[in-house]
């Protein structure tokens, strides 16, 4: 079952995404944040790396005025809570996070199944 932390960190996840303002996230992450895209096949493995690939995302998307639908989801396989993303018209993905210590240890981005 996820803790609270967990599904705090997962709503604030998704007010980050869905205000697409970067900063919100920088103080959920752990500064050795492993992130993976299952799309993109981009692996990441530092907070500054992430928070630098991820301002740039959040800006082409402001610029293009990208219509993004944000939602909090809920994975089947293990009923934890995560970020469900909808970018135009491309299928839906998840956003899953592990945590540790209050801060966000990793996360992925999958098909939502």
């Amino acid at each position: 079952m996820p803790s609270d932390s967990h599904n705090n960190l997962i709503e604030s996840l998704r007010s980050a995404w869905e205000s697409l303002d970067a900063g919100l996230m920088e103080p959920l992450l752990a500064d050795d944040l492993h992130y993976y895209s299952w799309w993109a096949l981009v692996e990441m493995n530092s907070k500054e790396e992430y928070l630098s690939y991820i301002r740039e995302r959040f800006q082409a998307y402001k610029t293009r005025g990208t219509r993004i639908i944000v939602k909090l989801g809920v994975n089947k396989n293990d009923g934890e809570y995560a970020v469900a993303i909808q970018i135009e018209e491309d299928l839906p993905y998840l956003i899953r996070v592990k945590e540790n210590g209050g801060k966000i240890q990793e996360m992925w981005i999958q098909p939502v199944e």
